[in-house]
């Protein structure tokens, strides 16, 4: 069973569904430069460095959104409530004290 009712209440989205982006994305990347050659020339060759960079910065980030409060993995990547609530309830204070 790959989506149960915990995995729904969790949040947590079907594995497959992650491995298809992943598939994705990295099919993007590996064949980007031959799509981008012919047109752009010698000039695809950076942008293919920074179109790389981003998508696979934006499929790291998304990875660790699939788990927020570091949980299950990605320790170093996940959400700190703590200093979230703190930056918040300093910048609220800063605002409405004069």
């Amino acid at each position: 069973e790959m989506f149960s009712l915990d995995d729904y209440q969790a949040g947590r989205m079907p594995r497959a569904y992650v491995q298809l982006v992943q598939v994705l994305v990295d099919s993007l990347v590996y064949l980007s430069p031959f799509a981008l050659f012919p047109e752009l020339g010698i000039l695809s060759i950076p942008l293919v460095g920074l179109m790389t960079l981003f998508f696979k910065g934006l499929l790291e980030l998304s990875k660790s959104f699939l788990d927020p409060f570091g949980v299950e993995g990605f320790k170093e990547q996940n959400i700190r409530v703590d200093v979230l609530v703190s930056e918040l309830n300093f910048g609220a204070g800063s605002r409405w004290i004069r």
